[in-house]
């Protein structure tokens, strides 16, 4: 199951000035809320596909849209990113 699937996250709509998907919902290792918000498009091809590259989002977003983790999250439990 997706993250992004879960009861636990809201989904907004938007129209203005593209149509666009906001999921927001709590990171699964620090509690606070993320969002990633996806062109309406792009989910549209992902909900046909299920390759996570169509989003169109980067590492951190298509990490939150498959385990709901954030890049708070991944930090506190992989460190942070070496330079």
């Amino acid at each position: 199951m997706r993250y992004i699937d879960s009861p636990r996250v809201r989904v907004e709509e938007s129209y203005s000035p593209t149509h666009t998907y906001t999921f927001t919902g709590p990171c699964c290792v620090t509690g606070r809320d993320y969002s990633v918000t996806i062109a309406g498009a792009n989910l549209f091809r992902f909900r046909q596909t299920d390759n996570i590259a169509d989003l169109g989002l980067d590492a951190d977003g298509r990490e939150f849209v498959m385990t709901g983790t954030s890049p708070e999250g991944w930090e506190q439990i992989f460190g942070p990113e070496e330079e």
